[in-house]
């Protein structure tokens, strides 16, 4: 399998390079940013064909992200990278007779959707997005050419990634309970899902494995440590030596028991990775 890994420089696009070679595998890394896993390329104007030559499978991460919203471009640039250069992607790939299109979207565009006053909001991929801004427009419409582009011969996926960034290592414990992302674990689910048994078009949630289950949304929102506790009874001490906080309420829970099932994702860099000492 030739791997065209897009978004190349980025964090996870990066990760996706790194463990691609790792395994082997012959990548070609794009990236308007050039790198040591990225050549310099821009997808919405530069020469796609040739770079498409004897690729099987396409890893579509390149985007501009909700961050590009506080620098003030505009919503006709998150079009022109979010849809439009997609698109021109998704139908050279095809053409050049690749069999897998996996694209990175986010569990951003669930937005409105995941506000409940009275509990944690459940996310699955049942769960109908309720976009909030030109970035969770842009992703949504993008993989709506995902899922039209699916055919025989041409398995399209979309990866609804959650939250990594640089953040604090408190927040980032505490958003690995329910929301966060390791980037190397999201990296192995793109390249489990350039390759599992699809055979129809699939949204696949990823993010890192939380201990909740459904009966604990109503207390998450209204005593988080409590439900925590229940959990991890040595979390108090854990934190308590690093001078850490646990979150008061959590706002929703994401489900990646569909990409467990079907890609046979497994996380390994869970909550416990960074809590326990």
């Amino acid at each position: 399998m030739t791997l065209l890994v897009t978004g190349a420089s980025g964090r996870l696009g990066r990760e996706v390079v790194r463990q691609a070679r790792a395994e082997g595998r012959a990548v070609l890394g794009l990236d308007i940013t050039p790198s040591d896993t990225a050549e310099a390329f821009d997808l919405r104007k530069d020469e796609l064909a040739p770079k498409l030559d004897g690729v099987t499978a396409v890893i579509h991460c390149a985007a501009l992200h909700g961050r590009h919203l506080d620098l003030g471009l505009s919503r006709q640039a998150f079009i022109d990278t979010n849809i439009s250069a997609t698109l021109r992607l998704i139908e050279t790939a095809k053409q050049a007779g690749a069999s897998r299109f996996v694209y990175t979207s986010t569990t951003s565009i669930y937005g409105k959707a995941m506000v409940d006053a009275d509990k944690a909001v459940w996310v699955d991929e049942n769960l109908a997005p309720k976009p909030r801004d030109i970035y969770d427009i842009t992703k949504q419409a993008a993989e709506a050419l995902c899922a039209d582009a699916f055919a025989p011969g041409f398995v399209t996926t979309v990866l609804r990634v959650s939250r990594f960034m640089d953040e604090s290592a408190n927040q980032i414990a505490n958003y690995r309970l329910y929301r966060g992302l390791d980037e190397r674990d999201g990296a192995a689910a793109h390249l489990l899902a350039a390759s599992a048994p699809l055979r129809a078009f699939e949204c696949f949630n990823v993010s890192n494995r939380s201990p909740f289950g459904r009966d604990d949304v109503a207390e998450l929102k209204r005593n988080a440590p409590a439900v925590i506790r229940r959990y991890y009874p040595e979390v108090d001490a854990w934190y308590q030596a690093r001078g850490w906080q646990l979150p008061a309420s959590i706002d929703r829970v994401y489900d990646i028991s569909k990409a467990r099932r079907l890609l046979g994702y497994a996380p390994r860099f869970n909550f416990e990775v960074l809590a326990v000492p």
